[in-house]
């Protein structure tokens, strides 16, 4: 979780997009967004360890970093409209959308409303499907002390922000904005879009916000390809095994830019 604020960002693709690693020559553009309550740095560790061919792109969402005084919108259709048009604005080329848990719901919800551009593939890690019940009891309406005290568990808030009440005073309506967005986020089964790309999960074996048959039930809505990747860990995985998670994302983004790497299949 990112929480300090930034400056104003000079170039306006800044206000949503954090460019991790420049490579003007890469083949493949990797647009990651984050989980509720975080912000660009969620995704800076990665970026040395993606292949060469990769450029790393880090979505900056409302109400944080720079944004920090922009409200979260409190519904997902303006939320993944403003998102849509910026990647359509913004990212240019061939390029893969990664989201972890509320960022997976944003890029679902950005693809299944129709782009210009759609991605080649879409990644979505740490996310129930959209017609699967969500698998804990919502947080987002407790009250303060209990909402803090579950802070850690659902958006990895460190304790020693949540012990700061001057910067939790800042920092809360945000948080209480993205995670009332991803334990309403619901499409019943009959109604749930299908998603125009491919699209491969990645699921914690010990992740109890989204367990394994809840993240596995995209399969169905994944009739243009679909694939499977297990990393040992909890709910926030791919920062906490981050070694074995890039790895199989490195294998992802080989096998979308046609080269001959092993795949690892769960």
């Amino acid at each position: 979780m990112n929480i300090r604020a930034e400056r104003p960002p000079r170039n306006p693709s800044e206000r949503w997009f954090h460019h991790l690693a420049p490579r003007p020559a890469a083949r493949l553009v990797l647009v990651c967004v984050p989980h509720a309550g975080a912000g660009t740095a969620a995704f800076g560790p990665w970026a040395d360890a993606l292949p060469s061919e990769v450029e790393p792109v880090a979505v900056r969402l409302p109400g944080r970093e720079s944004r920090l005084r922009d409200p979260v919108p409190s519904d997902w259709p303006t939320l993944a409209q403003e998102f849509s048009h910026a990647l359509e604005r913004w990212i240019t080329g061939p390029y893969l959308l990664f989201g972890h848990s509320m960022g997976a719901m944003l890029v679902y919800e950005a693809v299944v409303r129709g782009l210009a551009r759609p991605p080649v593939r879409v990644l979505l890690s740490g996310c129930r499907a959209p017609h699967v019940p969500r698998a804990l009891p919502a947080i987002h309406d407790l009250p303060t002390e209990g909402f803090r005290a579950e802070l850690g568990r659902l958006a990895g808030t460190p304790g020693a922000v949540i012990a700061d009440a001057r910067l939790m005073a800042l920092l809360e309506p945000m948080l209480r904005a993205d995670i009332r967005l991803a334990e309403t986020w619901s499409r019943p089964a009959d109604a749930a879009d299908i998603l125009p790309v491919p699209a491969t999960v990645f699921v914690g074996t010990d992740d109890t916000v989204a367990p394994s048959a809840a993240v596995s039930a995209w399969r169905s809505l994944a009739p243009h390809g679909f694939r499977r990747r297990q990393v040992r860990g909890g709910h926030f995985f791919p920062y906490e095994r981050t070694s074995e998670f890039l790895g199989l994302l490195d294998d992802e983004i080989a096998l979308c830019l046609g080269t001959s790497r092993r795949s690892h299949r769960s």
